[in-house]
């Protein structure tokens, strides 16, 4: 779903010293310009960005909320600086599982967008595109689904079918498709991306690899199982060559490869791919960094399945223990790590009385 950051443009940057040279910025602006600078605040939202990217979404939160106070205050709610810091925000309550509060900015923003912009505004189209991805999250799929068919109409008859607007337009309503289970739409749209994504950048493109990626998780739903592997294969070989092993398109290649492994009961190579994307993901973002704790649940179940109970039950316990902490007992990220943690449990003596015992 597409987003107004991208998480992953620079995680390969070393974060550290950007966030260092971007607070003795901020720190130097507000001496010299002060708290309202326009300077000042995109210093301000420049930080705040890289806190997101670095996991920090209480510190990011705090800054785009000052942000967006001091520019509804000076500019009003209409300026596209305006509406651009209430889109950041959003972002960020999303992330920490308040989609009530994200949802209410965003529909704010399509709704000043479309009377300051008009319908077929690319600024429009993009907060359009971010409300479908709030909905969505809400599980409200028609919702999202209502709004991705209209930015894939605008895009094709503005910009052409072949945008790159409009292919991850294509690519958004894909993902709501596949969510109300209409895998054969789902499928058609994906097959559209890649090829036009081939023909125009070649097979080696982020984008293309991105598109191929999406179709192979849809084959693993359609149970093609030999024909994800195949494309995923393919979409790890040429992330590995062209942008290493560390790099984020590699890692989530390597976890695709690996979930499609265990489906098909390849466990030891699932979790050979899934300790490297750990290892990797804990070096380059942290412990706390929500990529690390996908990495830690997922390598978590396949020791369990291996019979490695202790350490899959260790794993998940970190997870629960960060998720509490940072995101709240009620945020779904939570709450996933609960019922991995409960399947975990040992089983009792009178739990495998029952089963043996359960009438035929």
């Amino acid at each position: 779903m597409a987003t107004t950051w991208d998480k992953h443009d620079s995680v390969q940057r070393d974060h550290a010293s950007t966030r260092k040279l971007q607070e003795e910025t901020l720190e130097s602006h507000r001496h010299l310009l002060g708290e309202e600078h326009p300077d000042t605040l995109t210093a301000m939202a420049g930080l705040a960005r890289t806190l997101y990217r670095q996991g920090d979404w209480v510190g990011a939160r705090k800054l785009q909320e000052q942000v967006l106070a001091t520019r509804r205050r000076l500019l009003g709610e209409e300026h596209p600086d305006t509406l651009r810091a209430a889109s950041d925000l959003a972002v960020v309550l999303g992330e920490q599982g308040n989609l009530a509060g994200a949802r209410k900015l965003q529909e704010h923003e399509v709704e000043e967008n479309r009377r300051v912009q008009g319908e077929e505004h690319p600024q429009t189209l993009t907060a359009m595109s971010n409300l479908a991805a709030t909905l969505y999250l809400q599980g409200d799929l028609t919702g999202a689904r209502e709004l991705q068919e209209k930015v894939l109409e605008e895009s094709r008859r503005v910009q052409g079918e072949e945008h790159p607007h409009t292919l991850t337009a294509m690519n958004n309503l894909a993902a709501s498709l596949k969510g109300l289970g209409d895998l054969t739409a789902t499928r058609k749209l994906q097959e559209q991306v890649l090829e036009t994504r081939r023909r125009l950048l070649g097979e080696e493109h982020p984008d293309t690899l991105t598109a191929m990626t999406s179709l192979a998780g849809t084959l693993c739903s359609q149970r093609d199982l030999a024909g994800a592997r195949e494309l995923q294969e393919r979409a790890l070989e040429a992330c590995l060559r062209l942008l290493g092993e560390g790099h984020p398109s590699s890692l989530t290649a390597m976890s695709n490869l690996a979930a499609t492994l265990y489906s098909q009961g390849d466990r030891s190579r699932a979790r050979k791919l899934q300790e490297q994307v750990l290892e990797a993901r804990l070096r380059l973002l942290g412990e706390e960094h929500a990529g690390s704790l996908w990495a830690k649940s997922n390598l978590a179940l396949t020791l369990y399945s291996q019979g490695d109970r202790s350490r899959a039950r260790k794993l998940e316990e970190q997870v629960l223990e960060t998720r509490c902490r940072l995101l709240g007992e009620e945020h779904p990220d939570t709450l996933t790590a609960k019922k991995n943690l409960a399947r975990m449990k040992p089983r009792t003596l009178r739990h495998w009385l029952q089963l043996m015992f359960k009438p035929k």
